[in-house]
């Protein structure tokens, strides 16, 4: 099984996520995880990444409702500010508009 992290922008620098099993049969099931109050996407990567320790390897990622890739959870620990970068620009190269252009 392979989690999905759910990134949402609550106001400009207030972040929250969530990490919840894949959708089976329809249902969305219910976070097993979540994490309010942070200030940047990069920071919710960062914990996220921290919250799945050595258990997974790869996550899919949503942001604002919509998929926006898979990632590898020790690049997240690594490197969060250019994947959340990533992240904004496959949110807006898909069309939708920005809440806001600061990812990290």
């Amino acid at each position: 099984m392979q989690p999905v992290l759910e990134l949402t922008k609550l106001q400009d620098r207030s972040f929250t996520y969530s990490i919840r099993a894949p959708r089976s049969g329809g249902v969305v099931p219910p976070p097993s995880y979540v994490d309010g109050g942070m200030t940047s996407l990069s920071a919710c990567l960062h914990d996220a990444a921290q919250a799945l320790g050595p258990n997974f390897s790869r996550i899919w990622v949503r942001y604002q409702g919509l998929c926006v890739g898979e990632l590898d959870v020790r690049d997240m620990l690594r490197h969060p500010a250019p994947l959340a970068e990533k992240l904004v620009s496959e949110y807006l190269r898909r069309g939708v508009p920005a809440p806001s252009t600061e990812a990290a």
